[in-house]
């Protein structure tokens, strides 16, 4: 976009110094032909308000793209920020969980050992134990999930990311 937006000033530019040059020529009238009538008109004039109306065209045509890009921006941004707020929400869910979990399990075995059972120790511990490896492969997994979750999101905003970049450079996007 920058490159094309340069060019144009550039030809522009030329076409001004070209007529600033060429002043006497650029006004000086010659029969013109057009269409409808034939007229008296200086053709440099005619030539550069061409020129102008055709600049003046491009430059809005690339505005509206511009406002349009900008536009899919905001939307990919307010999907992101939806997809985090849904992540955070379910993360702080299966932590609850978790917690309530481990919370009445742990009640249980206090109950249990509260009341004397003899020779429960060892089980009691090893339960506690296998509570706990559960809780934490349970985190674990949670983490995978986010890490998973986390990563997907990133490769969704790369790819989107890649797709404006190339839009904004003016190349066609690839299939799939």
């Amino acid at each position: 976009m920058r490159l094309k937006g340069t060019l144009v000033t550039i030809v522009l530019f030329l076409g001004l110094l070209f007529a600033v040059i060429n002043w006497q020529a650029v006004f000086t009238p010659l029969p013109v032909n057009l269409l409808f009538f034939n007229a008296d008109l200086p053709l440099g004039v005619v030539l550069l308000f061409a020129l102008a109306v055709v600049s003046l065209l491009f430059f809005a045509i690339s505005l509206f793209d511009r406002a349009s890009q900008l536009r899919q921006i905001t939307q990919l941004e307010r999907q992101l920020e939806s997809l985090r707020a849904k992540l955070d929400k379910r993360r702080l869910e299966e932590i609850e969980t978790l917690e309530r979990a481990v919370g009445q399990r742990s009640d249980a075995l206090e109950q249990q050992l509260a009341e004397g059972v003899n020779g429960l120790s060892n089980t009691l511990q090893k339960e506690l134990k296998a509570l706990e490896e559960r809780a934490e492969t349970r985190l674990e997994r949670l983490h995978e999930r986010v890490v998973l979750v986390r990563d997907e999101l990133a490769a969704d905003i790369a790819q989107t990311e890649d797709l404006l970049r190339r839009e904004l450079k003016g190349e066609t996007p690839d299939a799939g």
